[in-house]
């Protein structure tokens, strides 16, 4: 953890412990998931927050709403990131900077300075930003953020692209995506380990207190379908 770093700092540090270089995050949950992280997802009709963090017993935990764009959820994840990085020290309720000092580490951490500026946007029209938007697996907004907060973008075109990517319905949601969402790849090999030993999903739930209807909603939907005996 970086909690003495500014969120910049700290994304590039956690991108070269990690060893990502300036290219593109690779699959988020999974990257998390290889570090130690356990990853879960909160119920559809959670209102009350798109994602939370906390450290439970030295295990860090993050939890992801699956009612968003895969490019918004990986901008949560890496938001998450940047609270257990930067805040783990912070007793909750977390510092009234901590929210701003995450995305600002989550923007760093998914579009690299280095990198982003190697991609020779400056100025870039709506068309670039789309095409570039791809690549690095982010919404149109906050990769338009991070180019003006870069210098690549000056205020007056900051302004008037996000407006344009507001009337194209990009504000809330990515209307041109084909990223699959992302989701859990341990959990989808916990659940294969489970089913071998012929462990059912109602046990599993039992052994962790909630309702078998219910676990599904805090694994991304990878319960596997019954068969015959509960299974």
């Amino acid at each position: 953890t970086y909690p003495h770093l500014d969120p910049e700092q700290a994304a590039d540090q956690t991108r070269a412990l990690w060893g990502l270089g300036q290219e593109p995050a690779p699959n988020m949950i999974h990257l998390l998931e290889a570090r130690g992280v356990r990853v879960f997802s909160l119920p559809p009709d959670c209102q009350d927050a798109d994602a939370f963090s906390a450290i439970r017993r030295g295990t860090p935990y993050v939890f992801l709403s699956t009612r968003k764009t895969a490019e918004r959820g990986r901008f949560d994840a890496a938001h998450e990131l940047g609270h257990l990085v930067l805040h783990c020290e912070h007793a909750s309720p977390r510092p009234q900077a901590a929210e701003p000092e995450a995305n600002a580490f989550a923007s760093a951490f998914l579009m690299p300075r280095a990198g982003l500026l190697a991609q020779q946007l400056h100025n870039a029209g709506i068309d670039r930003i789309l095409q570039a938007k791809r690549r690095w697996g982010d919404s149109a907004m906050a990769l338009t953020y991070r180019m003006h907060n870069l210098g690549l973008l000056t205020e007056w075109r900051y302004r008037q692209t996000a407006r344009q990517l507001a009337e194209m319905g990009y504000r809330t949601s990515e209307p041109d995506s084909r990223m699959p969402r992302e989701s859990s790849q341990l959990l989808a090999k916990v659940f294969q380990a489970l089913r071998a030993r012929h462990i059912s999903t109602t046990d599993l739930a039992n052994a962790v207190n909630i309702p078998p209807q219910d676990l599904n909603e805090y694994v991304f939907g990878l319960v596997p379908t019954p068969i015959h005996g509960g299974y």
